[in-house]
Formats: C-alpha cells, structure tokens, sequence
C-alpha cells in the first residue's frame, strides 16, 4: 500500500530514468473509478491508503502507473517507464474513448511556462499544408534548440512579422531552483507530458500544478461563453425565452487562402482536429454544423476570410474550442487570437498562477 508522501519513494528522479507525469481530461460517466478500471483492465487497478491515489499496472510493458485523481477533472499519471511506451499506452486510450482528452497547451503557455524563467531547451513546430495548400510560402517548420538562452533565437522568429504565423512553441525544457522546494529539470510539451530529473519530486507535482492551473482558466473561460436558450414559465403567462452566452471569435494574423480547401481539410474527422461537418460556403463565409468526434459533443461554426466564430454550447467541454486553437497554431497560424479580452488573456497564460516564482498552492 503507498500513500501520497511515498511517491518519491517509487519515482525516481535521476536523469538516466526520470519520471513522467501525462495529464489528461477526463469527464467518467460512471464515476471515477468504474472508469479507470476499464482503462486498466481486469486485475490491473489496485488502490492505495489515499483515496485519490491508484496504482495501474502495464503487464505488457512490465511496469505500471501512479493515478493521481485528486483533481477530478485533470488526472496525473506518473511513471519511470520509457517515454515512448508509456505515451504508446496512453495514447491508445485516449484516441478510443470520448471521455478522455490531452491538454493542448497554446503556444504562449510553453513559451513562458514559469515566471522569469528563460527555456534552455526549446522546440518549435509547424504542419502547414493540410490547410495552407500550395499557397503558404512555408508550410513546415522544425526546430530544435538548447543551451541558456534557447529561446533568444526562437523569440526573434516569433516577434518576426513575416514568419510569426508559422513559429509555435511544441515543447520547452526549463531549471529550477527554489530555496524551499530543491531543484528540477522539467522538459514539457503542448500535450501535457513532462518529464524530469532532479532532487524535489514535490516541486515537480507543484510546477504541474501550475500549469494545469493556467490551462483550466483558459478552459474554463471558453465554458462562460457558453450559449443557452432558456424558455420562460408558460404556467405563469410567460412565452419565449432568454438567449445567454456568445460566440467564441477567433481572429487570425494571416488570410485564409482557399476557404472551400481550409473547411474540407478542417471538417474531414481527421487527426489532430477530429471534427466532422459539411461546409456550405455563400459570399464568402462558411457555416458548418459540426459534431466533435472525440466528446460527441455538436459545434458551430461560421468562418471568414481573416476569423471564425464558434457557438459552444451550455453544457459542452471547453477543452473542444482550446484543443482547437492550439492545434490551428500548429498548423495555420501561430499569431492567432482571441477577440474576447478575457479568452487573450488565458491564452497568453496570464492568469494567477503566474503571479511570482512560486507556485499555486
């Protein structure tokens, strides 16, 4: 039996086999555990003295999973297994159920993911031509950068007009030292995988916090926008009802420059976007009635040259709209914002949890 102070114990720190940590979204319709014993399999789960802590094994890889639930909605799992085996595991999952979703970290929450922090390891990447076509003067960009100031020559290309729509942050490794906590090496990517090495495996659980944190304000801001129509009492004489909630505007920092090609590529079920829906373009807009194929979930959208609208609706996971964007950084534009002041905002990742070099609580 392990409790919670005894994970450092079983998680090891060292560089040669750090520990990782995968967050993912969870919405259990039976409750969580029922949920996680599916997920494990017969004779896989096994609990532990907490109550929000499980152990799962992985017969196959020899090896198992630390299941923190604690956060109800953004479950940690920690591991020392290789990466590759560990994210090959998850991933099978996660792409086959809808209750389970990544974290999809926009670019600005890795680009300034701890206060005062410069990255020594930064990577960037950009898949253009699934919606740019042969219009893009570039389509596909890699980068891989280390040492202390990794991030100078990345910030230059951001900052950069003529290319900033194509330089997304991917992934961004940082050192810490606080007096309190120890040091870390943490390594993170947009999909909520970290991986570090060091001498404080609280200060690693507190810096995912943060960062979980950080993202669940964005989330939670999409879910404000929410729309719902709610109909008045008739028995008391009322009729109609109360329109609540707005569209989610998303402006670009470049044109689209084929809407019909854009929309079909978008709407197509495929990978990473998992949207489904068939355009109907008239004077230059389209307006799609899509369904999220990964939470089943409906969304509208009517989109522009240059924007695009998105009707959420009340009820439905703002983890669909976030999920969105980061993966449209990714592949049309890095540049793009958020009209909503409050939205820019989350998706700048300025939000409490950034407020001075410690972390949330």
């Amino acid at each position: 039996m392990t409790t919670r102070a005894d994970l450092s114990e079983v998680l090891t720190l060292d560089p040669t086999a750090p520990t990782k940590t995968f967050v993912v979204e969870v919405h259990p319709e039976n409750g969580s555990e029922a949920l996680l014993s599916e997920i494990a399999g017969r004779g896989n789960l096994h609990i532990t003295d907490d109550a929000y802590l499980y152990r799962m094994e992985v017969p196959e890889e020899n090896d198992r999973f630390w299941v923190d639930q604690l956060d109800d909605r953004f479950w940690n799992f920690h591991t020392t297994m290789p990466t590759a085996a560990a994210s090959r595991y998850l991933k099978q999952h996660v792409a086959s159920r809808h209750e389970l979703d990544w974290l999809w970290l926009p670019s600005d929450h890795l680009r300034t993911v701890w206060p005062d922090t410069p990255a020594r390891g930064v990577r960037a990447k950009f898949e253009g031509s699934q919606l740019l076509g042969e219009a893009a003067s570039l389509d596909d960009l890699r980068l891989r950068l280390s040492g202390r100031s990794a991030n100078v020559f990345l910030e230059y290309l951001y900052k950069n007009p003529e290319i900033r729509s194509t330089v997304p942050f991917d992934g961004v490794q940082v050192a810490l030292n606080d007096e309190d906590f120890g040091f870390i090496n943490e390594a993170v990517d947009r999909m909520g995988r970290f991986a570090v090495s060091g001498d404080s495996l609280e200060f690693h659980l507190q810096f995912v916090q943060t960062v979980v944190s950080r993202y669940r304000q964005l989330v939670n801001a999409c879910e404000e926008k929410a729309i719902e129509w709610t109909t008045f009492d008739r028995l008391l004489g009322d009729s109609g009802g109360k329109f609540t909630g707005v569209p989610i505007l998303i402006r670009f920092s470049r044109p689209i420059p084929d809407l019909e090609r854009f929309t079909e590529a978008l709407f197509s079920a495929r990978e990473p976007f998992r949207l489904w829906g068939v355009p109907r373009i008239h004077s230059g807009v389209a307006e799609i009635e899509a369904v999220d194929l990964h939470v089943g979930q409906p969304l509208s959208f009517d989109i522009g040259d240059q924007w695009m609208r998105v009707y959420l609706r009340k009820g439905y996971c703002g983890n669909s709209v976030v999920r969105l964007a980061s993966n449209l950084q990714h592949r049309f534009d890095s540049a793009l914002t958020f009209a909503d002041p409050k939205l820019q905002a989350a998706l700048l990742g300025i939000a409490p949890a950034m407020n001075g070099h410690r972390p949330a609580a």
